[in-house]
Parts: structure tokens; C-alpha cells; sequence
């Protein structure tokens, strides 16, 4: 019986797919993720960069000792089925991004926020969504 294949057959090779498919959207997405967080850790850099100092007027950049900007950070975990981009100060975080990150009162002086934070987290949601994917 040349040229019929039994349901077995089909089973094994509807499976062999459907698995080979599974590893295909799983690389993409961690590739997603990775392509995230580092665009996003680029935009956090780029606001540092690009924001006028708060503390020294005509300064263009929030760069002083660049340990702020040195200090950004992206990691992608993965558990189970869900992958997580985290992206900021993740290793060393000092009281001073928090203020330049957010603003706020220092003595006699107002730091206005930079939003870094922001700005990277818009544009990983950006790459992601470019790639398709949704988002929670």
C-alpha cells in the first residue's frame, strides 16, 4: 500500500510540527525580550544624556560622574511560560537616581524630574509590540 500513511503516522508528524513550532515562538520571544530590555536600557541611558541638568544651569545631560548612567541595568528571567524584562538601577541604586529619577526638594534646591524610568519602559513596550506580542 504505497503512498498511505496511517494515523500514526500523521499523529507523530502532526506532533513533530506543533513542537518544532513551540521552540520557534519561544526563541522569538525571548529574542523580543532581550531586544527590549536592551532598547529600553538605551532610552533610560539616552534621558540621562539628554536632560538638561537640574543642579548646573546650561549643562545638557544629567552626566556628572556618569555612575548614574553606568549603573543602568536590563535582565530578562524567564519561569515557566512567562518571560520578565526588568530594566534600571538593579545592582547599584543610589538615593541620588531616585531624585533625579522623580524629582524633588534638596535643600534649598529643586531637581526636576528626568523620568528615565519612563522612558525606557515605553519604548520596551514599543519592541514588543512590534514583534506582536501583548503585554501585562
Amino acid at each position: 500500500m504505497a503512498g498511505i500513511v496511517g494515523r500514526k503516522e500523521v499523529n507523530d508528524g502532526l506532533q513533530s510540527w506543533l513542537f518544532g513550532l513551540e521552540r520557534n515562538m519561544k526563541a522569538d520571544v525571548q529574542e523580543a525580550a532581550l531586544e527590549a530590555g536592551d532598547r529600553g536600557q538605551k532610552m533610560m541611558e539616552h534621558t540621562i544624556d539628554t536632560t538638561e541638568s537640574a543642579l548646573s544651569p546650561g549643562k545638557p545631560n544629567r552626566n556628572w560622574t556618569f555612575n548614574m548612567r553606568n549603573s543602568m541595568d536590563a535582565k530578562v528571567d524567564q519561569r515557566g511560560l512567562t518571560i520578565s524584562v526588568t530594566i534600571g538601577w538593579l545592582q547599584n541604586k543610589e538615593d541620588y537616581f531616585l531624585v533625579q529619577e522623580h524629582g524633588g526638594d534638596v535643600g534649598n534646591r529643586h531637581i526636576t524630574a528626568m523620568n528615565s524610568l519612563v522612558a525606557g519602559h515605553d519604548e520596551m513596550l514599543k519592541t514588543l509590540s512590534r514583534w506582536g506580542l501583548k503585554v501585562r
